[in-house]
């Protein structure tokens, strides 16, 4: 990883007030792809790898046309419309590079990877039991093979809905949490936060189009990512619109205070 992204990390740390121990356990690395990743938890001895993407650090457009960058085998066209849309949403300031590394640093610090570790044992559990006595309470042992496969299936069905459904919520409940604590940053932060989301949509927007059929069944015309029945994160263009209502009840309380000076 190159020593910019470092020594950025390492800020992100120093901002977030990271005890010594826990840094030890927190190890950053370069990912492959334009998307932050995280895994483990700061609660594990395990520890936690924080990825973080090519693209922090790409200043200008030459950076980009230097990495000779592909879209589904094509080269990118730098100077059309699509194209200046990419680079643009590729490109981050720093202080929004800080927003994104300190909002994976957050993710690791807490339990969630311990309750994802639990719930398919729970499930599992549960329908095994579930199954055993209705086997017992209804007979279905001396009825036909074929009825007692109805029944695991039904009961399959209902237990992997709820190891989803569980899993999806807690994602979305860490991912609120995370936005709010953010927010607690400062407005410097807040403002971050919408300038990264509208990024993120930007590219989304832009790879939709010069994907093609792909682009579209991924993405949508917001830029949101297509999931089908779940949904496994927080819509990007709600997390956008969150930071947005923020960065306005900064700006009008500032308003107020300020006529509030005037009048004294």
């Amino acid at each position: 990883m190159a020593k910019e992204l470092r020594d950025r990390y390492s800020k992100c740390l120093d901002i977030l007030n990271v005890s010594d121990v826990q840094r030890k356990l927190i190890v950053p690395f370069s990912v492959f792809g334009y998307d932050l990743f995280h895994a483990g938890s700061t609660n594990s001895r395990f520890g936690v790898a924080i990825g973080i993407p090519v693209n922090f650090k790409y200043r200008t457009l030459a950076d980009l046309e230097a990495e000779d960058i592909k879209v589904n085998q094509k080269k990118v066209n730098w100077e059309s419309e699509t194209g200046r849309k990419l680079a643009d949403a590729l490109i981050l300031p720093e202080k929004v590079q800080e927003f994104a590394i300190c909002r994976e640093i957050m993710m690791t610090q807490n339990n969630k990877i311990i309750y994802e570790s639990a719930y398919p044992f729970t499930c599992l559990f549960f329908a095994y039991n579930l199954s055993q006595f209705l086997n017992r309470k209804l007979n279905l042992y001396a009825g036909p093979p074929a009825l007692r496969g109805i029944l695991y299936t039904i009961i399959g069905l209902f237990a992997s809905g709820t190891y989803f459904l569980m899993k999806d919520m807690t994602e979305i409940y860490y991912e609120t949490q995370t936005d709010h604590r953010l927010c607690e940053l400062g407005p410097t932060f807040v403002e971050s936060g919408k300038i990264f989301y509208e990024k993120i949509l930007n590219r989304n927007q832009a790879l939709r189009e010069l994907m093609g059929k792909e682009g579209e069944s991924k993405y949508s015309k917001l830029g949101n990512e297509n999931f089908g029945i779940r949904q496994p994160r927080i819509a990007l263009v709600h997390r956008k619109q969150f930071f947005e209502q923020k960065l306005n009840e900064i700006n009008s309380k500032s308003t107020d205070d300020a006529n509030d000076d005037e009048l004294l």
